[in-house]
C-alpha cells in the first residue's frame, strides 16, 4: 500500500505530469492526518503536486460497499464530481441521486453532501473543487492558435489531426 506517494512528477516548461497509474490501483492511496481528520484509503489530492493554485482536484476509488462516513459541505468552494466508472448514490441536501459512468454533477458550497457505493464494483471518480467566485473565460474564447509546426503531422495535406 501507497501510504505515501512518491510523487514522480514530471515538470517541463509551464507544465507537469503526474500519472496515477490504471484507476484500479488507487485504492492503494492513502490520505492521513494532517492532511484529512483521519485515514482515507482511495483518495489523493493534486492541487500541490500539479502546482495548480485556481483549483483543487482529487482522484477517487470507493469499494463496494463503503460510503463517505460524513455529510459535509463547504464556505467558498463548488465541487464538480465526474463518475469515470461504476454506480452509486449522492445524496444532496434531502434527495438521492443514482449515479454511473458519464455523469457530472456540480453542487453548490452550501449544499450538505455525501455519496455511497451501494453496488458489487469500485466506483471511480475524480473531484474539482474550485472558488464559486472565481470567473474564467468559457469554451475556447481564452485559446489563441500559434505559429508552430505540429511535431506528428507529415505536411501541409496531412489533416491526422482533425475529428471526424
Amino acid at each position: 500500500m501507497k501510504n505515501s506517494i512518491h510523487e514522480q512528477v514530471t515538470q517541463g516548461r509551464g507544465f507537469d505530469i503526474f500519472e496515477a497509474g490504471p484507476h484500479n490501483s488507487w485504492n492503494d492511496y492513502r490520505l492521513a492526518p494532517p492532511e484529512t481528520p483521519f485515514p482515507v484509503r482511495g483518495k489523493y489530492f493534486l492541487k500541490n503536486l500539479l502546482k495548480s493554485e485556481g483549483l483543487e482536484m482529487s482522484i477517487n476509488v470507493l469499494p463496494p460497499g463503503k460510503g463517505m462516513p460524513f455529510v459535509h459541505r463547504h464556505a467558498l468552494n463548488d465541487e464538480i464530481y465526474f463518475i469515470i466508472q461504476g454506480t452509486g448514490q449522492f445524496q444532496l441536501g434531502n434527495e438521492v441521486l443514482d449515479v454511473s459512468d458519464g455523469f457530472f454533477l456540480r453542487v453548490s458550497p452550501e449544499v450538505p453532501r455525501c455519496w455511497r457505493n451501494h453496488s458489487d464494483e469500485p466506483l471511480y471518480f475524480l473531484v474539482i473543487q474550485y472558488n464559486k467566485e472565481s470567473r474564467i473565460a468559457g469554451g475556447t474564447s481564452d485559446g489563441e492558435i500559434v505559429d508552430q509546426q505540429i511535431i506528428w503531422k507529415q505536411g501541409p495535406q496531412d489533416e491526422s489531426t482533425l475529428g471526424p
